[in-house]
């Protein structure tokens, strides 16, 4: 039945079939289906369904350039790549392309462009964005520092489980910054992110 499966999936992937290239880009990238590891096929495969604008495809694309694990590091494709998906509201290309604009990697550093980013993708409730969208408005980077809305972005991870988001937002009420000054609320969100595993919850419990 596998064999079937797999005869079935390679033969629409060689006919440009778009989804069946990306999941035969998977196999190779993830060594899945008793497929060994292979960047070099993966980008293969993912780049002839990229090219037939599969946001999926365009995504992993460019995480396999951005990463420079499995094949050659290349940030400008990996831009290149991330904007294609984004333009089709991919929520984790926007993340990623954020990082690349507030590191200047493989573009021209942006940190106004990283903001927008990361607010597109926050408002699409990814945790991870709201946790960087914080940090800006915090640090005033690419927007304007206001600690009430970073700490209203923490929240809003925090309170999805994202133990960074958790101890940041902690930190805020420890120091009333952005929040009315509350140790008790400071350790429960302590303890939250501790529960989590994070090591910086632990330490700060200690003390």
């Amino acid at each position: 039945m596998f064999d079937e499966e797999l005869s079935l999936i390679e033969s629409l992937a060689e006919k440009n079939m778009p989804d069946a290239q990306y999941e035969l880009g998977q196999w190779y990238d993830h060594g899945l289906n008793g497929f060994a590891v292979d960047g070099k096929r993966a980008a293969m495969w993912y780049g002839k369904a990229a090219e037939q604008g599969h946001s999926e495809a365009q995504y992993a694309l460019a995480w396999l350039y951005d990463e420079g694990e499995k094949i050659p590091e290349d940030s400008e494709q990996a831009v290149f790549w991330y904007k294609k998906a984004v333009e089709q509201g991919h929520g984790l290309a926007m993340i990623s392309l954020g990082v690349l604009y507030e590191e200047g990697l493989g573009v021209e550093m942006d940190e106004e462009a990283a903001a927008r980013l990361y607010s597109n993708a926050a408002e699409r409730n990814y945790s991870v964005a709201q946790l960087f969208l914080g940090r800006l408005y915090e640090k005033g980077k690419g927007v304007p520092r206001d600690p009430a809305r970073a700490a209203y972005w923490y929240f809003r991870a925090a309170e999805e489980g994202d133990d960074d988001a958790q101890v940041a937002l902690a930190r805020m009420f420890e120091k009333g910054e952005g929040v009315e000054l509350n140790v008790h609320k400071a350790m429960a969100w302590y303890a939250k992110a501790s529960e989590n595993g994070n090591e910086t919850a632990r330490i700060r419990l200690g003390r």
